[in-house]
């Protein structure tokens, strides 16, 4: 039995083999298609961008509920002694409150497991970094509390930036925030927005720069991770909805002004998809420093308990 099980859900857009090569579980959010329900790893993906690209229709997602959260659980429990789950934003889905919800049931039939929840207070390739740094030193045998502390850690270090080619999916879903008059200023103005997403920003998404054509915004991406970071080596992540070229052309752009410690090009989740449509980039970063050793804990005030 493994003494620590990393949880997380399909918002991280976490490429299934890596999931399987870090021990990381995965909860999926359910896409609802024409009044049926249906587990995000059975969405056909060109199908489904075919459906966002008419605007008409457009698909809507779900989170697990309270009960499949407990299922899960009960699942991973008999196989470990104590579960993280690190979520993705509470601010952008239900999935940290029905976490929550089922954690509370699991005292009563899960009473020999320990459940810890995690708001990352982020998405995608962020989280992603997130859970990955949690699946690191649970595999090095580190301890929950120990883990916790280095997602507590992580949680104000990582930067999530995307760019898409029109805000007007994340308007219909509801989840542009602050960026709103942007969203209504882009009908009559011809521009790219880059938003911002992550502890930094409370959790929400908050518009930072613009600019005229998707180069010149990715430019802009690398050049903010060079203010952030102060040109130090960099783990980085990209994600794209459907557009392959576009993310291999920043994570050369990245590679051309950063060592990387690690990189990574993946393709977003179907509700991530379908949140931002077609031309998502998603730019995840942080700098490298050890979380683990020496002067990790002056490097921030924050801290963000487990619930």
């Amino acid at each position: 039995m493994r003494k620590l099980a990393i949880m997380t859900d399909t918002a991280t857009s976490i490429p299934q083999g890596m999931a399987r090569e870090y021990g990381i579980e995965v909860i999926p959010v359910y896409v609802i298609m024409d009044g049926k329900s249906y587990i995000e790893t059975e969405i056909d993906m060109d199908e489904l961008y075919a459906r966002l690209n008419q605007r008409e229709n457009v698909p809507t997602t779900s989170f697990p509920s309270v009960g499949e959260f407990l299922q899960a659980y009960q699942k991973i429990s008999q196989r470990a002694g104590s579960i993280l789950y690190i979520s993705a934003g509470s601010r952008f889905s239900g999935l940290c409150g029905a976490a929550i919800g089922a954690k509370e049931l699991a005292r009563e039939k899960l009473p020999q497991t320990r459940i810890e929840i995690v708001d990352s207070q982020t998405l995608c390739c962020s989280e992603l970094f997130i859970v990955l740094e949690a699946a690191r030193a649970a595999r090095q045998g580190k301890s929950l509390d120990e883990v916790i502390q280095i997602v507590n850690h992580m949680i104000p270090r990582v930067t999530e930036l995307s760019a898409r080619d029109t805000l007007f999916y994340l308007d219909k879903g509801g989840r542009i925030f602050e960026a709103k008059s942007w969203a209504e200023a882009e009908s009559k103005l011809t521009f790219r927005a880059i938003l911002e997403a992550d502890a930094s920003t409370g959790g929400v998404i908050k518009p930072v720069a613009r600019a005229k054509t998707k180069t010149e915004i990715m430019q802009r991406m690398v050049d903010i991770a060079k203010e952030r970071t102060g040109n130090k080596r960099l783990h980085a992540a990209i994600a794209h909805a459907n557009v392959p070229d576009q993310a291999e052309q920043l994570r050369k752009m990245v590679l051309a002004q950063f060592q990387c410690d690690e990189s990574y090009v993946i393709q977003v989740s179907p509700a991530t998809a379908i949140h931002n449509g077609q031309g998502l980039i998603d730019f995840g970063f942080y700098s490298s420093i050890n979380p683990y050793y020496d002067g990790w804990q002056r490097l921030s005030g924050h801290r963000y308990k487990s619930r």
